[in-house]
């Protein structure tokens, strides 16, 4: 396990170059089978901008099941938690519409 504190590595989360930056973190240990753990400690709000850059793109590697094994949020808000559900949510549904492959595996939802 391991803790990814956002305002380690961007001075900010405001859009999608902040969000790549925390992607570069999270992807090597996801890869190794790690859990990782993602703190918004002193974070407020974030744009979806930041939060497909951070973490969608993730379905391009990885299954939704396997993002959710690996992939904890900690110090988050209300908001927070609901952008990151809503994109992943409407991913998932749109990847299972259009019959596409997320992370080598059919979406389901």
């Amino acid at each position: 396990m391991v803790v990814v504190r956002v305002l380690d590595h961007v001075d900010h989360a405001y859009n999608s170059t902040d969000g790549q930056m925390v992607y570069d973190q999270v992807l090597p240990y996801m890869q190794r089978n790690e859990v990782v753990f993602v703190s918004f400690d002193g974070i407020d709000s974030l744009p979806s901008s930041f939060v497909n850059a951070a973490f969608i793109q993730l379905l391009d590697t990885f299954s939704f099941d396997k993002i959710k094994e690996l992939l904890r949020f900690t110090s988050s808000t209300q908001q927070i938690n609901e952008m990151i559900r809503s994109r992943f949510s409407f991913e998932v549904e749109r990847a299972g519409k259009q019959g596409e492959k997320i992370g080598m595996i059919p979406a389901q939802v």
